[in-house]
């Protein structure tokens, strides 16, 4: 039971709690489409700026990813699939008679947004058309409907933005040999002309969001010849490239204006968000800084972006104590400004506890960065039950929020019954390239090592019972929940496991065929590697309870690797339960299914962790 002075909340608080992002404006930068989940599943909505009135413009029953306006049109371009296959089709929404019509879309075809030309007449993605496993480079010219296929490619290509004139489309070619590794191409829509390839490089490097200025140079982010991510100017007819913005973190997104006269970049501070914004010169180099109020401390999600015929930058924010909004950022303010305020229903999100940032020790000595959040309400005295929580990727990071994410083990902590720790284990992004790259293929098993090593962490900390120390997480934090439990099943007291990898070679043969070649360059081919590392085949070691979630259209870590280690377990007598939820993908949108999910965490928690007669 809650104790006597913890804040009134419920479970289906923290799962309800509203979220915005996507911020996306019209060529008058009044009116402000935007992601939401705020009708029960992640819808486009619309804000009027002048009064902050929001209204839905969308209602598809399913999930809309992404959104992008068109430039010189009242329409919203919108990204959705059908019950969280990925199979992504776009759709164009009129905003004054609110009928849609499909642009880029076909039954069991992928076309990924790229961008639409300044004029809107003409929009690039990428779509796996001609051969499923293959991305080629697409242009849509919108009116007539005319289609080009402008760039085959025999693995990935993600398609960018238009060069101001509109003459070609900038791209990444992604290497499928190379774990981390990328090209930049500049695309002619010209057939006559070939591409070019920008970022000719030894190492292993990537580039991201490349754009065009008016005097020729581009602009982007990459880790090129750097451990860390910064902004680099490309000099296209020299070929010479120089950093603008270094930092000793990952700049992780910039953003310009339509006139391209400034220059946002969002810098990742140990998780931490920072915003730093400059003027341009004329031949593409930072002038001077544009001063912009403090971010609330937490970690920009999505959306960085410039209002239009304003000289403000737009993000959604999230922070342990603020909800996932959208906020302007004006130059010269002394405070940032939310657009939008989502229903933090029952919740008082600033009474809601702070993580600490520590570091543990490993095996071979490096230092694990992590989040420990521990409950400023507790219900019982002594050492607490803790949960480790691990991401995916397992190219991801966790930053501070908890938000959305993980509501079960976010209501428990607020209720004062457990401990929360939250690790970035090597193979993490923010830290740097090379310790993103520190598990690929044959160091696969050194990632579980380190998190193994945050249990003697905590049990040496004095805030946590070793004894009660419980493992969950999703798709590839999945697979590390099991392989935790197998490589140490003494350690672990519960586990949760979220459509997890249970066998590398089952899960390489049915993922999607587009992902096969992406997901082989990390985790390798060679079947006796695979097979060693694969939990499904040491799962007679599994001591813990376990449980077990997964969506029947899920195209990624598909239904059979969840089947394989619950059958397995069950064959060995163990102690697993098993929850499958219908026309949901990788990952849980529908609000009956989410609900459902966080009570049985929530239930399985105190049955396994929090309980004094555990059994």
């Amino acid at each position: 039971m809650p104790a006597p002075d913890a804040p009134a909340f419920n479970l289906e608080d923290f799962v309800r709690v509203e979220s915005s992002d996507t911020p996306v404006f019209d060529d008058t930068g009044r009116w402000m489409a935007f992601r939401s989940n705020r009708s029960g599943v992640w819808q486009a909505w619309l804000c009027d700026l002048e009064t902050l009135d929001v209204e839905p413009l969308t209602d598809t029953g399913g999930v809309i990813y992404d959104l992008a306006m068109r430039p010189g049109h009242r329409e919203l371009l919108y990204v959705a699939d059908d019950g969280g296959d990925e199979q992504f089709q776009l759709h164009l929404l009129d905003l004054d008679s609110r009928v849609s019509r499909p642009l880029a879309s076909r039954p069991r075809i992928i076309h990924n947004l790229g961008a639409w030309s300044s004029d809107g007449r003409l929009l690039s993605y990428g779509s796996n058309l001609r051969e499923r496993s293959a991305f080629d480079l697409y242009v849509l010219e919108v009116e007539s409907g005319e289609e080009r296929l402008l760039l085959e490619h025999e693995g990935m290509l993600e398609a960018g933005r238009f060069t101001p004139d509109g003459a070609a489309v900038f791209c990444r070619r992604v290497n499928l040999e190379v774990p981390g590794d990328s090209m930049l191409l500049r695309v002619p829509l010209d057939p006559s002309q070939p591409p070019i390839e920008l970022t000719p490089h030894d190492d292993l490097s990537e580039w991201f969001d490349a754009v065009e200025l008016p005097s020729g140079a581009i602009l982007a982010v990459t880790n090129d010849a750097r451990d860390f991510a910064g902004l680099q100017r490309i000099d296209v007819a020299s070929g010479a490239r120089e950093y603008l913005v270094e930092r000793t973190w990952d700049v992780e997104s910039m953003a310009l204006p339509p006139d391209r006269s400034r220059v946002a970049v969002a810098i990742n501070e140990d998780g931490y968000s920072r915003i730093e914004a400059y003027e341009l010169t004329p031949d593409g180099r930072l002038g001077a800084p544009v001063p912009l109020p403090p971010l609330p401390e937490g970690a920009v999600a999505t959306g960085l972006t410039w209002r239009p015929a304003a000289s403000s930058v737009v993000c959604s924010i999230e922070t342990p104590q603020h909800i996932p909004d959208i906020w302007e950022l004006s130059a010269g303010a002394t405070a940032a400004r939310r657009l939008t305020t989502g229903d933090a229903r029952g919740l008082d999100p600033e009474s809601l506890p702070q993580p600490r940032v520590i570091r543990y020790p490993t095996f071979d000595g490096r230092e694990i960065p992590a989040f420990l959040y521990l409950p400023e309400h507790r219900t019982t005295e002594g050492p607490l039950p803790c949960l480790v929580l691990v991401h995916g990727g397992p190219e991801m990071q966790s930053r501070p929020p908890l938000w959305a994410r993980y509501p079960g083990p976010h209501y428990l902590l607020a209720r004062g019954d457990v401990a929360l720790l939250v690790p970035n284990v090597r193979g993490s992004t923010g830290y740097g390239k090379e310790y993103s790259h520190a598990d690929d293929v044959e160091k696969r098993m050194d990632s579980v090592r380190d998190l193994i090593a945050a249990t003697d962490w905590l049990a040496g900390s004095g805030e946590v019972d070793p004894d009660r120390i419980g493992v969950m997480g999703g798709s590839y934090g999945g697979f590390m929940v099991l392989a935790a439990i197998t490589e140490a099943p003494e350690r672990w007291a519960a586990a949760v496991n979220l459509y997890g990898i249970a066998n590398f070679e089952t899960f390489l043969e049915f993922t999607g065929p587009w992902r096969r070649k992406h997901r082989s360059r990390e985790y390798g081919t060679d079947p006796e590697f695979l097979r060693s590392i694969s939990p499904i085949h040491k799962a007679d070691r599994i001591r813990c309870p376990m449980l077990v979630f997964q969506g029947d259209h899920d195209v990624r870590v598909p239904p059979e690797e969840s089947e394989q280690i619950v059958e397995t377990v069950r064959r060995n007598e163990g102690d697993v339960e098993y929850v499958v939820y219908p026309e949901e993908g990788h990952g849980f949108h529908k609000v009956a299914h989410r609900l459902d999910l966080a009570s049985r965490v929530v239930r399985f928690a105190e049955k396994w962790l929090v309980s004094d007669e555990r059994s």
